[in-house]
Protein backbone atom coordinates (compact mmCIF):
# COMPACT_ATOMS: atom_id res chain seq x y z
CA UNK A 1 0.00 0.00 0.00
CA UNK A 2 1.08 3.51 -0.99
CA UNK A 3 1.12 5.38 2.27
CA UNK A 4 2.58 9.10 2.73
CA UNK A 5 4.70 9.44 6.02
CA UNK A 6 5.32 12.90 5.16
CA UNK A 7 7.39 15.10 2.69
CA UNK A 8 8.85 13.16 0.07
CA UNK A 9 9.05 10.01 2.00
CA UNK A 10 5.99 7.13 0.89
CA UNK A 11 5.92 3.19 1.46
CA UNK A 12 5.68 3.33 -1.85
CA UNK A 13 6.15 5.58 -4.94
CA UNK A 14 2.65 7.77 -4.59
CA UNK A 15 -0.29 5.26 -5.88
CA UNK A 16 -4.63 6.66 -6.75
CA UNK A 17 -6.48 4.15 -4.35
CA UNK A 18 -10.39 4.52 -5.21
CA UNK A 19 -11.22 2.41 -2.38
CA UNK A 20 -9.79 4.18 0.27
CA UNK A 21 -11.23 7.42 -0.73
CA UNK A 22 -14.77 5.63 -0.85
CA UNK A 23 -14.65 4.18 2.59
CA UNK A 24 -13.15 7.29 4.13
CA UNK A 25 -16.39 9.16 2.85
CA UNK A 26 -18.77 6.28 3.75
CA UNK A 27 -17.64 6.85 7.34
CA UNK A 28 -17.55 10.30 6.85
CA UNK A 29 -21.80 10.53 5.58
CA UNK A 30 -23.22 7.18 7.78
CA UNK A 31 -21.46 7.00 10.45
CA UNK A 32 -23.07 9.62 12.24
CA UNK A 33 -20.41 11.18 14.68
CA UNK A 34 -17.18 12.69 13.99
CA UNK A 35 -14.32 10.70 12.68
CA UNK A 36 -12.24 11.30 15.81
CA UNK A 37 -15.32 9.81 18.08
CA UNK A 38 -15.60 6.40 16.03
CA UNK A 39 -14.14 3.24 17.33
CA UNK A 40 -13.10 1.25 14.16
CA UNK A 41 -12.67 -2.37 13.49
CA UNK A 42 -10.48 -2.84 10.18
CA UNK A 43 -11.16 -6.60 9.37
CA UNK A 44 -7.96 -8.65 7.41
CA UNK A 45 -6.29 -5.19 7.43
CA UNK A 46 -3.16 -6.52 5.84
CA UNK A 47 -0.75 -3.70 5.90
CA UNK A 48 -3.60 -1.30 7.51
CA UNK A 49 -4.14 1.31 5.16
CA UNK A 50 -7.87 2.01 6.04
CA UNK A 51 -6.88 1.57 10.01
CA UNK A 52 -4.19 3.68 9.58
CA UNK A 53 -6.53 6.67 7.33
CA UNK A 54 -8.82 6.55 10.05
CA UNK A 55 -6.10 6.68 12.68
CA UNK A 56 -4.52 9.40 11.89
CA UNK A 57 -8.20 11.40 11.53
CA UNK A 58 -8.20 10.43 14.95
CA UNK A 59 -10.19 7.75 15.23
CA UNK A 60 -9.59 4.90 17.78
CA UNK A 61 -8.71 1.77 15.33
CA UNK A 62 -8.05 -1.92 16.18
CA UNK A 63 -6.67 -3.62 12.97
CA UNK A 64 -6.69 -7.18 13.00
CA UNK A 65 -4.50 -9.13 10.72
CA UNK A 66 -2.90 -12.93 10.88
CA UNK A 67 -0.06 -13.07 8.70
CA UNK A 68 3.12 -11.21 10.04
CA UNK A 69 4.70 -10.19 6.99
CA UNK A 70 1.57 -7.71 6.98
CA UNK A 71 1.41 -6.54 10.38
CA UNK A 72 5.71 -5.49 9.99
CA UNK A 73 4.57 -3.13 7.69
CA UNK A 74 1.39 -1.75 9.49
CA UNK A 75 3.54 -1.70 12.60
CA UNK A 76 6.28 0.11 10.99
CA UNK A 77 3.53 2.96 9.95
CA UNK A 78 1.67 2.94 13.21
CA UNK A 79 5.32 3.98 15.15
CA UNK A 80 6.50 6.01 12.65
CA UNK A 81 2.99 8.29 12.56
CA UNK A 82 3.14 7.83 16.48
CA UNK A 83 -0.76 6.90 15.55
CA UNK A 84 -1.16 5.87 19.24
CA UNK A 85 -5.23 5.41 18.96
CA UNK A 86 -4.41 2.60 16.97
CA UNK A 87 -4.01 -0.85 18.03
CA UNK A 88 -2.62 -3.41 16.05
CA UNK A 89 -4.10 -7.78 16.79
CA UNK A 90 -2.60 -10.49 15.42
CA UNK A 91 -5.30 -13.15 15.02
CA UNK A 92 -7.55 -14.76 12.75
CA UNK A 93 -11.24 -12.97 11.67
CA UNK A 94 -12.87 -16.21 12.33
CA UNK A 95 -12.02 -15.61 15.95
CA UNK A 96 -14.24 -12.37 16.18
CA UNK A 97 -16.19 -11.73 19.10
CA UNK A 98 -17.88 -9.11 21.34
CA UNK A 99 -16.22 -10.96 24.62
CA UNK A 100 -12.89 -10.28 22.64
CA UNK A 101 -12.54 -7.48 20.91
CA UNK A 102 -15.78 -5.18 22.20
CA UNK A 103 -17.91 -3.21 20.00
CA UNK A 104 -17.30 -1.28 17.12
CA UNK A 105 -19.17 2.43 15.58
CA UNK A 106 -17.64 1.02 11.85
CA UNK A 107 -16.73 -2.27 10.97
CA UNK A 108 -14.11 -2.45 7.45
CA UNK A 109 -14.95 -6.22 6.12
CA UNK A 110 -12.91 -5.45 2.52
CA UNK A 111 -11.04 -8.24 0.98
CA UNK A 112 -11.87 -10.65 3.15
CA UNK A 113 -15.44 -12.08 2.87
CA UNK A 114 -14.99 -13.67 -0.61
CA UNK A 115 -11.87 -15.26 0.90
CA UNK A 116 -13.48 -17.91 3.66
CA UNK A 117 -15.27 -20.86 3.08
CA UNK A 118 -19.20 -21.96 3.68
CA UNK A 119 -20.11 -22.32 6.79
CA UNK A 120 -17.47 -19.86 8.13
CA UNK A 121 -18.43 -16.98 6.08
CA UNK A 122 -21.99 -17.05 7.73
CA UNK A 123 -21.21 -17.18 10.98
CA UNK A 124 -18.30 -14.30 10.44
CA UNK A 125 -21.06 -11.88 9.06
CA UNK A 126 -23.09 -12.95 12.22
CA UNK A 127 -20.23 -11.39 14.26
CA UNK A 128 -19.89 -8.88 12.56
CA UNK A 129 -23.45 -8.24 13.16
CA UNK A 130 -22.76 -8.60 17.10
CA UNK A 131 -19.51 -6.38 17.25
CA UNK A 132 -21.27 -3.74 14.97
CA UNK A 133 -23.52 -0.75 16.98
CA UNK A 134 -24.41 1.38 13.67
CA UNK A 135 -21.79 0.66 10.14
CA UNK A 136 -20.55 -1.99 8.34
CA UNK A 137 -18.73 -1.76 4.91
CA UNK A 138 -18.54 -5.12 2.84
CA UNK A 139 -16.05 -4.28 -0.16
CA UNK A 140 -16.31 -8.29 -1.94
CA UNK A 141 -16.10 -10.29 -4.47
CA UNK A 142 -19.77 -11.60 -5.89
CA UNK A 143 -20.59 -14.15 -8.07
CA UNK A 144 -22.66 -12.49 -11.36
CA UNK A 145 -24.47 -15.79 -11.62
CA UNK A 146 -26.33 -18.26 -8.78
CA UNK A 147 -24.26 -21.23 -9.93
CA UNK A 148 -24.23 -22.93 -6.70
CA UNK A 149 -26.14 -23.11 -3.77
CA UNK A 150 -25.12 -24.07 0.23
CA UNK A 151 -27.93 -24.40 2.98
CA UNK A 152 -27.23 -22.74 6.35
CA UNK A 153 -29.68 -22.99 9.00
CA UNK A 154 -32.16 -24.20 6.49
CA UNK A 155 -32.23 -21.17 4.08
CA UNK A 156 -30.83 -21.81 0.56
CA UNK A 157 -27.77 -19.17 -0.65
CA UNK A 158 -26.62 -18.72 -4.48
CA UNK A 159 -22.75 -18.08 -5.48
CA UNK A 160 -19.87 -19.84 -6.53
CA UNK A 161 -16.98 -21.66 -5.41
CA UNK A 162 -13.57 -20.04 -5.63
CA UNK A 163 -10.31 -21.89 -5.46
CA UNK A 164 -8.12 -20.50 -3.10
CA UNK A 165 -5.11 -23.06 -3.02
CA UNK A 166 -3.99 -26.16 -4.45
CA UNK A 167 -4.81 -29.27 -2.04
CA UNK A 168 -1.18 -30.13 -1.52
CA UNK A 169 -0.30 -26.87 -0.42
CA UNK A 170 1.03 -26.78 3.31
CA UNK A 171 0.29 -24.38 6.21
CA UNK A 172 3.49 -22.83 5.31
CA UNK A 173 2.77 -22.12 1.67
CA UNK A 174 -0.58 -21.09 1.84
CA UNK A 175 0.76 -17.92 4.18
CA UNK A 176 3.33 -17.37 2.05
CA UNK A 177 0.42 -16.63 -0.55
CA UNK A 178 -0.54 -12.79 1.15
CA UNK A 179 -3.80 -12.26 -1.16
CA UNK A 180 -5.45 -15.28 -0.62
CA UNK A 181 -7.13 -17.86 2.30
CA UNK A 182 -5.12 -18.79 4.95
CA UNK A 183 -5.70 -22.23 5.36
CA UNK A 184 -9.04 -22.93 3.63
CA UNK A 185 -8.91 -24.40 -0.28
CA UNK A 186 -11.89 -23.09 -1.67
CA UNK A 187 -14.78 -19.72 -0.77
CA UNK A 188 -17.81 -19.21 -1.31
CA UNK A 189 -18.88 -15.78 -3.13
CA UNK A 190 -22.40 -14.81 -2.31
CA UNK A 191 -24.43 -13.35 -5.14
CA UNK A 192 -25.65 -9.78 -4.56
CA UNK A 193 -29.12 -10.99 -3.57
CA UNK A 194 -27.98 -13.63 -1.23
CA UNK A 195 -25.47 -11.72 0.26
CA UNK A 196 -28.44 -9.14 1.26
CA UNK A 197 -30.78 -11.96 2.24
CA UNK A 198 -28.54 -13.12 4.39
CA UNK A 199 -27.40 -9.95 5.94
CA UNK A 200 -30.99 -8.93 6.79
CA UNK A 201 -31.39 -11.82 8.44
CA UNK A 202 -28.75 -11.76 11.02
CA UNK A 203 -30.30 -8.41 12.09
CA UNK A 204 -28.78 -5.28 9.87
CA UNK A 205 -31.97 -3.00 8.90
CA UNK A 206 -30.36 -1.82 5.63
CA UNK A 207 -28.19 -2.86 2.84
CA UNK A 208 -26.79 -0.38 0.21
CA UNK A 209 -24.60 -0.57 -2.41
CA UNK A 210 -21.98 2.38 -2.70
CA UNK A 211 -21.78 3.87 -6.39
CA UNK A 212 -19.99 7.48 -5.47
CA UNK A 213 -16.88 7.62 -5.13
CA UNK A 214 -16.71 5.93 -7.75
CA UNK A 215 -13.47 2.95 -8.12
CA UNK A 216 -12.70 1.69 -10.90
CA UNK A 217 -12.92 -2.06 -10.15
CA UNK A 218 -14.56 -5.13 -11.85
CA UNK A 219 -17.89 -5.58 -12.26
CA UNK A 220 -17.61 -8.63 -9.45
CA UNK A 221 -16.14 -6.33 -7.33
CA UNK A 222 -19.03 -4.32 -4.83
CA UNK A 223 -19.27 -2.16 -1.91
CA UNK A 224 -21.96 -2.08 0.00
CA UNK A 225 -23.10 -0.54 3.29
CA UNK A 226 -24.76 -2.45 5.96
CA UNK A 227 -26.68 -0.26 8.76
CA UNK A 228 -27.60 -1.19 11.95
CA UNK A 229 -30.78 0.42 12.77
CA UNK A 230 -34.10 0.32 14.46
CA UNK A 231 -37.13 -0.92 12.44
CA UNK A 232 -39.01 2.36 11.18
CA UNK A 233 -42.91 2.24 12.50
CA UNK A 234 -44.95 2.55 9.45
CA UNK A 235 -48.27 4.86 10.80
CA UNK A 236 -50.03 5.74 7.22
CA UNK A 237 -50.31 2.06 5.73
CA UNK A 238 -51.27 -0.95 7.90
CA UNK A 239 -50.76 -3.23 5.42
CA UNK A 240 -47.34 -2.62 4.36
CA UNK A 241 -46.63 -2.20 8.53
CA UNK A 242 -47.68 -6.14 8.80
CA UNK A 243 -44.75 -6.99 5.87
CA UNK A 244 -42.06 -9.12 7.24
CA UNK A 245 -38.78 -9.90 5.53
CA UNK A 246 -38.94 -10.81 1.79
CA UNK A 247 -36.35 -12.66 0.15
CA UNK A 248 -34.53 -11.12 -2.66
CA UNK A 249 -35.16 -13.11 -5.74
CA UNK A 250 -32.34 -14.28 -7.39
CA UNK A 251 -32.08 -12.91 -11.11
CA UNK A 252 -29.88 -14.39 -14.30
CA UNK A 253 -30.62 -11.76 -15.94
CA UNK A 254 -32.05 -8.51 -15.69
CA UNK A 255 -36.06 -7.63 -15.72
CA UNK A 256 -36.73 -4.45 -17.88
CA UNK A 257 -40.25 -3.42 -18.65
CA UNK A 258 -41.01 0.03 -21.35
CA UNK A 259 -38.55 1.59 -23.26
CA UNK A 260 -35.69 -0.74 -22.15
CA UNK A 261 -37.36 -3.74 -23.66
CA UNK A 262 -35.78 -4.26 -27.02
CA UNK A 263 -38.40 -5.40 -29.63
CA UNK A 264 -37.74 -7.39 -32.77
CA UNK A 265 -39.18 -7.12 -36.06
CA UNK A 266 -41.89 -9.78 -35.56
CA UNK A 267 -43.00 -7.87 -32.31
CA UNK A 268 -43.62 -4.85 -34.45
CA UNK A 269 -45.47 -6.32 -37.66
CA UNK A 270 -48.32 -8.23 -34.91
CA UNK A 271 -48.15 -4.64 -32.91
CA UNK A 272 -49.40 -2.86 -36.26
CA UNK A 273 -51.29 -5.58 -37.88
CA UNK A 274 -53.35 -7.75 -35.13
CA UNK A 275 -56.85 -6.52 -34.44
CA UNK A 276 -57.27 -5.55 -30.70
CA UNK A 277 -59.72 -8.94 -30.33
CA UNK A 278 -56.84 -11.54 -31.00
CA UNK A 279 -54.67 -9.25 -28.85
CA UNK A 280 -57.12 -9.93 -26.12
CA UNK A 281 -57.35 -13.45 -26.70
CA UNK A 282 -53.52 -13.69 -26.27
CA UNK A 283 -53.03 -12.10 -22.83
CA UNK A 284 -54.17 -15.41 -21.21
CA UNK A 285 -51.45 -17.60 -23.01
CA UNK A 286 -48.73 -14.88 -22.46
CA UNK A 287 -49.56 -14.91 -18.55
CA UNK A 288 -49.06 -18.63 -18.42
CA UNK A 289 -46.29 -18.46 -20.46
CA UNK A 290 -45.02 -15.86 -17.99
CA UNK A 291 -43.99 -13.62 -20.58
CA UNK A 292 -46.76 -11.40 -19.64
CA UNK A 293 -47.17 -10.57 -16.29
CA UNK A 294 -50.43 -10.44 -13.97
CA UNK A 295 -52.34 -7.22 -14.33
CA UNK A 296 -49.95 -6.02 -17.23
CA UNK A 297 -50.15 -5.48 -20.48
CA UNK A 298 -47.59 -4.93 -23.29
CA UNK A 299 -47.04 -2.62 -25.75
CA UNK A 300 -48.33 -4.48 -28.95
CA UNK A 301 -51.59 -5.65 -26.90
CA UNK A 302 -52.78 -2.38 -25.88
CA UNK A 303 -55.07 -0.21 -27.92
CA UNK A 304 -53.66 2.71 -30.05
Amino acid sequence: MSIHLGGDLYTLRPALDGRLRRILQIACDLAGKPLDQLRVLDLACLEGHYGIELAMNEAEVVGIELREANLAKARYVKDYLRLNRLTLCQDDVRNLSVEKYGQFDLVICSGILYHLDAPDVFHFIRRIFEVCTRLAIFDTQIALRPGETFTFENETYHGLWYTEHDESADRDTRLKDLWASVDNTRSFWFTPASLANYVARVGFSSFYECLNPEHAVPEDRRAYVAIKGKPGIILSSPLTASMGFTPKPERSQLSVVGPNIKHGPMFRVAKRLLPQSIKNMLKPSLRMLRILRSGSTPKFLKKE
